[in-house]
């Protein structure tokens, strides 16, 4: 015999999993993708890092530009202060040297002087000295000439003129002599 069960018979459920169907060579190639993406991500932020380092170094770099301009321009200056104070004191120099030296010469030209000469003129020429006067003789006026080269202080000593002329009823001798200082003397 035969039995038909009519009734609705339970069924057991099945429950469904959600397989993922992936082949091996897929899940590697899955795996590759995400390494270089870590490796690119990685270089991404070691060059970001690296460009913020050197960005920093930059401004670093560029402040102590402009402090070492700031230096550098106080030591210009300071040069050029240098510079102007050491010329101040050579010309400081100078006039003491040419202060000595007019009294010196004044000193020893009318130590020199023998009696019966006297000196109308004493001016400083570009050559050097220029002495004019008148003497009573011409002995007396050879004299005074050989006491100036006999100087140490006086070098090319000449006598340029010599004349003899009447002053006051009375006859001189008018004379012009020329000489160079050393001035290594004074």
């Amino acid at each position: 015999m035969i039995r038909i069960n009519l009734l609705p018979a339970k069924r057991a459920r099945k429950t469904r999993t959600l397989k993922l169907g992936f082949q091996p060579n897929v899940a590697l190639a899955v795996a590759i993708v995400a390494v270089i993406l870590l490796a690119e991500g990685a270089t991404w932020y070691w060059l970001q890092s690296s460009i913020r380092g050197l960005e920093e170094a930059k401004l670093t770099a560029e402040r102590e530009l402009v402090v070492l301009r700031k230096k550098v321009q106080e030591v210009e200056n300071f040069e050029k202060d240098k510079k102007v104070y050491e010329d101040r004191i050579a010309i400081i120099q100078q006039l003491k040297k040419n202060q000595r030296g007019p009294v010196k010469v004044l000193d020893r030209v009318s130590y020199e002087l023998p009696e019966r000469v006297w000196l109308t003129s004493l001016s400083q020429g570009v050559d050097g000295v220029v002495l004019e006067g008148m003497a009573m003789t011409n002995d007396a006026l050879v004299q005074y000439v050989t006491n100036l080269k006999q100087s140490r202080l006086f070098q090319e000593v000449q006598l340029i003129e010599s004349r003899q002329i009447v002053e006051s009823n009375v006859a001189v001798y008018k004379f012009q002599i020329t000489f160079r200082v050393n001035m290594d003397l004074i």
